[in-house]
């Protein structure tokens, strides 16, 4: 692929709904919250971008999931969309509509930088988070409903002397290490299979949470134990799931049972 002299390779447009060439190929997919938390976005900004349309085969390269929230806003009728048209081949086209949409091209967050936002006021679902998002991130320091805790604020206020990442990732409870060393043990039990394996595993569980009462315990996850590797590979194959997904959703585990 040749490289590009110049920066600016589209030309605006408009195009009407009806005239859209939905890509068949398109590998994106969108569960029914996030894309809710689209169309509450789109309804509170409108469009700020204009969707991608390839002139040499007219399928949309980019937008997709933005097309599916625009139709829910005007249900049944036509509507006008801002475009950028691009002139480029078949192959191009597909990679583009991966790379514009691809998380690893697109860098990662600054967790601090993050809270500082929230502290401004701006809340973790107008930015398009979910609850299981933020105490994914940071490891249930952080509040979704309300503020950061107060360590996490000092960050957020500047104070240089507390180690930013110590903040974010653990949690100052007398059982911060055995939580920690327990989770440990639990993710290395590896020959669950095993009814020896599976027996040791529900035990130490079982004295983990009895241990702590539950009060460490983010009960909204669980860990399922696949049969095979085949099984896990099949499950994640018809629930559209990457392969290397660690944590999944409940949208996503629903994927499965709906296909």
């Amino acid at each position: 692929m040749a490289k590009r002299k110049q920066l600016q390779s589209f030309e605006y447009g408009t195009i009407t709904r009806d005239k859209v060439k939905l890509a068949d190929y398109n590998p994106r997919i969108i569960d029914e919250s996030n894309l809710k938390e689209l169309t509450k976005g789109l309804r509170t900004f409108g469009l700020i971008k204009p969707l991608v349309i390839n002139k040499r085969t007219g399928n949309l390269v980019e937008g997709h999931q933005r097309i599916a929230a625009m139709d829910k806003m005007y249900r049944k009728k036509d509507y006008e969309i801002p475009v950028a048209y691009i002139d480029v081949d078949e192959k191009e086209e597909k990679t583009l509509n991966v790379q514009l949409n691809n998380p690893s091209m697109q860098g990662s967050w600054d967790l601090g930088a993050l809270a500082d936002l929230n502290a401004d006021g701006i809340n973790w679902d107008d930015m398009g988070f979910n609850k299981a998002d933020i105490d994914f991130m940071y490891d249930g320091e952080v509040d979704f409903d309300g503020d950061a805790s107060d360590e996490l604020n000092g960050v957020a206020d500047g104070d240089s002397s507390m180690d930013e990442q110590s903040v974010v990732s653990k949690r100052d409870t007398p059982f911060d290490e055995e939580v920690e060393d327990e989770k440990d043990k639990l993710a290395d039990m590896s020959e669950l299979n095993d009814e020896d394996g599976l027996e040791e595993f529900n035990k130490k569980k079982a004295e983990f949470r009895h241990k702590d009462n539950d009060n460490t315990i983010i009960n909204f996850y669980t860990k399922v134990v696949f049969p095979s590797n085949d099984a896990k590979k099949d499950f994640y194959k018809k629930a559209n799931i990457p392969a290397n997904e660690e944590y999944i959703t409940f949208d996503q585990v629903k994927r499965y049972f709906d296909n």
